[in-house]
């Protein structure tokens, strides 16, 4: 263990249990990584120990479920959690009104569909409005909370539940709101949902239990999140920084994305898989990612992947370590930046957009081609983006911090490569597009416009019908998507 994490530089040398450090005064960092995964460990211990005495108890047609809070999390291990469970849940409250995109509820559903790859619950979500006080009341919009319900189904969620029926007239959450208003009334947001509750009535066979098939995925590491956050690169920019803006990224674009994890074995189900900074990864997963691109995988990396093993301690070869080859760089050194940087030419066509930031590693190209280099009279000699033929696949790799804009740029030509663009990426910005299958294995279409404003494009799969309405449509006719509608298509 000393050895391990390093205990010997600062005399940090431990010989029993009880010369342990306290965790409010550790200062190494593989001790600090293991302390998170106790405290991890803790969590799921005790929710496996509840969910074995409740399944002794319960009946056959019961389960048992965990509503995790929205979001990717941090201080629980959500994998190793789900282990124990039936069936996943989540609780995902977002901005509504102009701010409404659907990303949230995306991010959301693509993890918790993850989890044990399978469809999911949403235990709660918005209804009326949300808040602790009543400085944030932002009721939604006409139609937005049936767009809403119909974005959880989209994304794998086999029930939509509320919190709560009717609002609270006293307590920490009287502004946070249920169907019912104060008066206790039939309302606005009532009469959307009887709607929604009449559609799932007669629809609902078709809709519940959305199979979702993606081409793509994002590596997520919790030690990596731990890792960075004990040594980080800026104030702003952290682990999950880029992993919201590459999934942000993927989204925009119209790109059903799962998520895989270190422990993973399914990499290979995907033609593109996406990687947050891999800080703290050991030889095994590595060397799992370099198989994946020698198989014919698009691999994605973001800037300081590779770093430091499994123990949160920095390898001794040259970087990126076990990567070199798949990657075909190497670097011996790094900079943080000062000011934003444009890289030479705008390579990616992302016009104000072309910009890096808060870090640079100073790559060296062994066989990789250079796809971006600094505008910069030192930096300039070094590319900031790479990418190498490795096998049958390619590694393509950040050096450096992405602006949200040239993000998405990147992530666009990798589609391409992978033969993964097409209508999808044609379709007006505010509509977003989920592909899947229907319990009797029919291919469907989710249309979701996020916008107040109605919405033109080109239908472009097998002629159908919308389940909701009955209406036809032939491929490449014209879809018209009144402000916060949606049409779902189911094909012949």
């Amino acid at each position: 263990m000393n050895k391990a994490w390093g205990f010997v530089y600062w005399g940090q040398l431990v010989d029993s249990w009880e010369e342990m450090p306290p965790s409010n005064g550790m200062i190494n960092p593989g001790y600090k990584l293991q302390w998170e995964r106790f405290q991890q460990q803790i969590t799921t211990d005790y929710l496996g120990w509840q969910a074995k005495i409740v399944n002794e108890y319960k009946r056959p047609d019961q389960f048992v479920e965990q509503d995790f809070p929205g979001g990717v999390l941090t201080s629980v291990n959500q994998v190793d959690v789900s282990k124990a469970l039936d069936i996943v849940a989540v609780n995902p409250y977002h901005d509504v009104q102009d701010q409404l995109d659907g990303w949230w509820i995306a991010l959301c559903g693509d993890l918790s569909r993850s989890l044990k790859r399978q469809n999911y619950l949403v235990t709660e979500t918005n209804a009326q409005t949300i808040g602790w006080d009543s400085k944030g009341q932002f009721p939604p919009y006409d139609g937005q909370l049936r767009l809403n319900a119909y974005s959880h189904v989209a994304s794998g969620a086999n029930m939509v539940a509320y919190w709560h029926w009717s609002s609270l007239h006293y307590g920490q959450e009287t502004y946070w709101k249920g169907v019912l208003s104060h008066d206790l009334e039939p309302n606005r947001v009532y009469n959307e949902m009887s709607r929604v509750g009449a559609e799932w009535k007669k629809a609902g066979p078709k809709l519940v239990n959305f199979q979702r098939k993606n081409d793509v995925a994002i590596l997520y590491s919790i030690d990596s999140y731990h890792g960075i956050r004990f040594m980080p690169v800026d104030d702003k920019v952290d682990y999950m920084t880029v992993l919201s803006q590459m999934h942000k990224a993927l989204y925009r674009l119209n790109v059903g994305t799962d998520f895989v994890f270190p422990e993973s074995a399914n990499l290979a189900d995907y033609k593109v898989i996406v990687v947050p900074p891999l800080y703290v990864a050991s030889d095994a997963l590595l060397t799992k990612l370099v198989n994946y691109v020698r198989n014919g995988g698009q691999l994605v990396m973001s800037f300081k992947s590779g770093f430091t093993n499994e123990y949160d301690t920095v390898r001794w070869s040259r970087m990126p370590g076990v990567l070199r080859e798949a990657a075909g760089f190497s670097y011996q050194e790094f900079s943080n930046l000062k000011q934003p940087l444009a890289l030479k030419g705008d390579p990616f066509h992302a016009g104000e957009a072309n910009s890096v930031s808060v870090w640079a590693e100073f790559l060296m190209p062994d066989t990789a081609k250079p796809l971006a280099y600094y505008d910069h009279p030192f930096f300039g000699k070094y590319p900031a983006i790479t990418r190498n033929s490795f096998g049958k696949g390619t590694l393509t790799y950040e050096g450096t911090c992405l602006s949200d804009q040239l993000q998405e740029k990147v992530l666009q030509d990798i589609l391409k490569v992978a033969s993964l663009a097409g209508a999808d990426q044609q379709l007006p910005k505010p509509v977003h597009v989920e592909h899947g299958t229907s319990p009797a294995g029919i291919r469907m279409h989710y249309f979701l416009n996020y916008s107040g404003e109605a919405q033109t494009f080109a239908y472009a799969y097998g002629d159908g019908a919308d389940v909701l309405t009955g209406r036809t449509y032939a491929r490449s006719a014209g879809v018209t998507l009144p402000a916060w509608d949606l049409a779902i298509i189911e094909e012949r």
